[in-house]
């Protein structure tokens, strides 16, 4: 089991992937604020590139992780395949506030539902784990009840599968 320090520490870098996600899933409404606000010419290119910006962050920073060996292939898919559905999903909220309220509310809503996401998903595997342990105490509990009941007679508990004779 790992250490204390080093879950923190763990966590503690998957923080500023969130940060990065949101960060990059809002701004991806900037644009579109931008040309609201008269700030900005519109055009379709720079609408496309930011609705392909945060997806393309998230590859290449999953990519880096693998490169660099700190996730396998295939947990860094994994990942960057949980990071695109929160996302995206963040994104498609955004883009019903814009439709909604305007341009101007995209930002906050999408932001907003990329981080409630991920404390929602972070306390459902927080409740998923305190589970599985109170699964695993109780198991211990009935273990230790059965090896008490075996040893009430006052003899030492002999190894599995080996009995005394009684005679």
């Amino acid at each position: 089991m790992a250490e204390f320090a080093a879950l923190v520490e763990k966590y503690k870098r998957r923080k500023k992937d969130t940060i990065l996600d949101s960060v990059t899933c809002g701004l991806s409404y900037a644009d579109n604020v931008a040309v609201s606000l008269g700030l900005m010419e519109d055009s379709g290119i720079m609408e496309a590139v930011s609705v392909a910006a945060p997806f393309a962050v998230i590859a290449v920073t999953e990519e880096m992780q693998v490169i660099l060996g700190k996730k396998t292939g295939k947990a860094g898919f994994s990942d960057g395949v949980q990071r695109m559905v929160k996302t995206g999903t963040a994104m498609g909220v955004g883009a019903i506030a814009a439709l909604a309220a305007g341009p101007v509310a995209a930002v906050p809503a999408a932001v907003g539902t990329r981080v409630l996401i991920k404390n929602y998903q972070a306390k459902a595997l927080l409740s998923l784990r305190v589970k599985d342990r109170t699964e695993r105490l109780h198991a211990l509990r009935r273990r230790q009840e059965e090896r008490i009941r075996l040893t009430d007679d006052k003899r030492p508990l002999l190894p599995r599968g080996i009995e005394y004779l009684d005679g």
